[in-house]
Order: C-alpha cells, then structure tokens, then sequence
C-alpha cells in the first residue's frame, strides 16, 4: 500500500509493504479473506468479488515531563471492498497477436469499501492516568466500466487481463484497477475441475469528504502479486 490520507485535515504518508501488513493481521478475529465468484451462461456472466483484512498494532512510548510519562497507543483497522457487476462476451475468436483463442468481455458494476478504525491512547503521569478512545468508519460505492481478455493458450492453459476505471464523482473521485493472471488446470476433483492461477492485482482510489478539520481524505494503491485456485462446476 503507497499514498496518502487524510484525517480531520492532517495529512499522513501510506506506506506498507507486504511483510507489515502479514505481520499485523488480527488473528483475534478473521484476519484475512479473499475470493471471488462468477456465474456464467452463453455471453452473460456474473460476478461478485471479496478483499477483507484487519490489523492491529500499537507503540509505547516512555520519558519525563515533571515524573515519569509513560504513552500507549494502540489502533485496529478493518478494510472490506466487495466488487459486484456483470460481464458480457462481445468477440471471441483467434487472437492475431498469440498463439489460441480469445474472448473480449464487457464488465460494468460496483464496488463498495468500508473502511473502520478504533483507536485507543492512555497517558500515565504518576499519579495521574487518562485514557481516550476514538472510532471511526466511512462507507462508499464506486460504479466501474471495464474490459476483460481471456486468452487459452492451450487445453488447461489460459491467460486472463482486466482493466477497469470507476468512481467518477460518485463515491472516489476517480478509481482504476488492472488485474492479470495465468491459470492452469491443476486436477480433476470428485469430477470437477480445479485450476491454480499466480498473477498481479493493483486497485488504486482517491476518495474524499468533507473539508478543514472535517475532511477525511484516502489516495491509496494496493498491489502486489496473488495466488490462488478456481473450481469450476
């Protein structure tokens, strides 16, 4: 994650590479989940896709302001987008460019974020104690258009590109994202065939509200490599 954020109008710096964010899920809860699902029939399909996680951290803090001072704070951040649209197959033919077939979809939907925070700080300077805690969420929905390329390269083989932008002034000001993946038939499960797929996400928004001290404000890209498998029945 790289960007920037803004609460109550001050600006913060994002910047979180892989190994921070595994090494701050909350496993007091469910820390993780992505998946994604689609229905197909002829040209149409549908489908619904899932990113969550929730983290957690804190920082202590220790010095002397007239006795000992002692600080801690600590923060749980829950993210969730939930993708939801429809794709319709408009061209499906040799590809001019590889070797296999190909099929151009149509894709148009929404995609919808919440984003939670709960933070709690406590001041200790003998013989005083103070405690704050703050919380905080901000829901929206983004509309998308969008194109996706599915190239078999050969039985089994397939390599899939999506490309979509969205927001326009609706939920963000503007979001893209840009989604590539090979997938390989794996094996035969109870009759149903399960695919392995390795690829690379990246989802970038800019979403703002209010203004002054009210405005919050989220320009963030997520990307980073993704593995997984698919069973199709």
């Amino acid at each position: 994650m790289s960007g920037s954020t803004t609460v109550k109008g001050k600006n913060f710096n994002v910047a979180a590479d892989p190994s921070d964010i595994l090494g701050h899920l909350d496993w007091s809860t469910l820390p993780a989940w992505m998946s994604y699902a689609e229905a197909r029939n002829g040209p149409i399909g549908l489908f619904n896709d899932v990113v969550y996680a929730s983290v957690d951290g804190s920082k202590g803090f220790n010095g002397r302001r007239g006795g000992p001072l002692q600080a801690d704070v600590s923060a749980d951040y829950t993210q969730v987008t939930v993708e939801f649209g429809g794709a319709y197959e408009v061209w499906r033919g040799r590809n001019p460019v590889v070797s296999g077939s190909s099929a151009f979809d149509l894709l148009a939907g929404g995609r919808y974020w919440h984003q939670e925070a709960d933070l709690t700080g406590s001041l200790v300077l003998d013989p005083f104690v103070r405690e704050t805690e703050r919380s905080g969420a901000v829901d929206w929905v983004d509309p998308f258009v969008g194109a996706r390329l599915r190239n078999k390269l050969a039985s089994g083989d397939e390599l899939v590109v999506r490309a979509d932008f969205g927001g326009f002034g609706v939920g963000s000001d503007f979001s893209w994202q840009v989604l590539a993946t090979y997938n390989w038939q794996m094996c035969l499960l109870s009759g149903y065939v399960l695919d392995g797929y390795v690829g690379y996400r990246a989802l970038s928004v800019d979403y703002s509200q209010g203004s002054g001290g009210t405005l919050y404000k989220y320009d963030v890209l997520q990307q980073g490599p993704v593995i997984g498998s698919t069973l199709h029945f």
